[in-house]
């Protein structure tokens, strides 16, 4: 029997300040069932336009922490919804707790008027907690709190799709917490925001290296790196992601 596959694109692979180049996070899960964004930087509506993603056919999307990288891209895509792509069918925001009171404050802050106007179409907001799983369309996600000051809970993302495990750290720095994530994954998608520069709230590769061998993990990509970090790639045993990249599952 055929099974079709899972596909995992990273639309932004960047950090906060545009690094290489690069889009901001955000990462497309599409499975027959469910087509969902991890994270939606700020950068991200243009990033979807040009790798041809159709924000229509997002079911949801999921924040890891409350952040303008991480999800400052909601307030352009409720309003792309409403005006460029006729959204109909509803659409759903998981978050850290108050993510329906900061996506309301974005809209606000960048286009006054826009948290009170009715759209045509659903939106539904959803609170993670810490280790509760949460069921969102064909996917079982569970959250994990971790280490990185934004204003509300952080967290690190285990989504199991069709018998697929795919872990995403989110923004954090090194905790033990990360090995229950990546336990056993098909795919963990890990930041490494610096090479060995030690700042809080953010992984460097030094240090993720040296935990590497606890994660047991089938397969770590890096993401959200700094230039320093795009620039030592060449020469990392190492497997990064660049926007535009795809992994089958």
């Amino acid at each position: 029997m055929d099974v079709t596959p899972i596909k995992v694109r990273f639309l932004g692979s960047g950090d906060a300040f545009g690094s290489g180049g690069r889009f901001q996070a955000c990462i497309h899960v599409r499975s027959p069932d469910s087509s969902v964004l991890l994270d939606c930087g700020a950068s991200s509506l243009i990033a979807m336009r040009h790798f041809g993603v159709e924000p229509n056919d997002i079911d949801a999307i999921l924040v890891s922490h409350l952040h303008g990288d991480h999800f400052g891209g909601i307030p352009f895509f409720i309003l792309d919804g409403q005006f460029l792509s006729k959204r109909e069918r509803p659409l759903l925001i998981a978050g850290p707790p108050g993510i329906k009171a900061r996506v309301r404050q974005a809209q606000e802050a960048l286009f006054a008027g826009s948290s009170q106007t009715e759209q045509k179409y659903e939106i539904h907001f959803l609170e993670w907690h810490d280790r509760q799983q949460a069921a969102i369309g064909g996917i079982s996600a569970m959250p994990f709190e971790v280490v990185h000051a934004s204003g509300a809970p952080p967290f690190a993302l285990r989504l199991e799709i069709d018998g697929k495990t795919i872990a995403y750290s989110g923004d954090t720095e090194w905790t033990d917490t990360l090995v229950e994530v990546a336990r056993e994954a098909e795919l963990f998608i890990c930041e490494a925001n610096f090479y060995d520069k030690k700042i809080k709230f953010h992984l460097d590769y030094e240090t993720l290296n040296v935990h590497r061998g606890e994660l047991h993990c089938k397969r770590l990509v890096l993401t959200h790196m700094n230039a320093e970090m795009l620039a030592r790639l060449p020469s990392l045993d190492a497997e990064a992601a660049e926007d535009g990249t795809e992994i089958v599952l």
